[in-house]
């Protein structure tokens, strides 16, 4: 499972690749789900990084980027979890300087962000309040469902089989995830990096990318 993900992952870093010469916007959609997913092995959430404006790395910064993320997530398989982490820090510190906005503010956001998620304390009360169930009115049940995302969701999202997510659901791997009465997981959209929207344009990007490959064979002929 952890060699498919690599190659994925891989996959998803020669496609930001191919889209930063042809499409930046799409390129920066593409970005932000590479992001997300290498993180997400990491069971790390950074929220704001939803929030944050890409913009489109050289070639030269994109491949250290790429580079530092291998390493990241070999350290990581081999449970060598400190060095990961130290790994992590120079990642942020890399996409701090890939975006829109002022690198230092944006590095700080980050790093609040990543020691919120991991340190916050639980909320008191519990999970079970926002169980969907025949109890809760239409207009309610609407909104927490659009708060969350079913599992098959998200392993569309991160490339992963259902049956992975609701072990990693099982594991705790998703801060408050939950499950409903039906035994059914819901995992808030919140702890992810990318909106569905963003999600949307990266998958649109992708399938172009295949079509064209299919059609032509060379990235020198894409049209996107």
């Amino acid at each position: 499972m952890t060699r498919l993900m690599d190659q994925e992952q891989e996959n998803l870093w020669d496609s930001v690749q191919i889209l930063s010469q042809i499409n930046a916007e799409k390129a920066k959609a593409v970005f932000k789900v590479t992001i997300e997913k290498s993180l997400q092995q990491l069971g790390i959430t950074v929220p704001v990084f939803s929030t944050i404006r890409l913009s489109v790395p050289s070639t030269d910064r994109l491949s250290q980027l790429r580079q530092i993320e291998k390493k990241m997530r070999e350290a990581y398989a081999h449970q060598e979890k400190e060095k990961a982490y130290e790994y992590l820090v120079d990642y942020i510190e890399r996409l701090s300087q890939m975006t829109e906005d002022d690198p230092l503010v944006v590095r700080k956001k980050l790093l609040a962000s990543l020691l919120n998620e991991r340190y916050k304390r639980k909320p008191k009360w519990s999970a079970k309040r926002y169980r969907l169930s025949a109890s809760l009115s239409p207009l309610l049940s609407k909104q927490v469902a659009a708060a969350y995302y079913t599992t098959s969701e998200v392993a569309k999202k991160l490339g992963l089989s259902d049956q992975t997510i609701r072990r990693m659901c099982e594991k705790g791997k998703f801060p408050g995830a939950y499950k409903t009465d039906g035994g059914h997981w819901r995992i808030p959209r919140k702890i992810f990096i990318t909106t569905p929207e963003q999600d949307e344009r990266a998958e649109e990007a992708l399938q172009q990318i295949d079509i064209k490959n299919q059609k032509a064979g060379y990235v020198d002929e894409f049209d996107l």
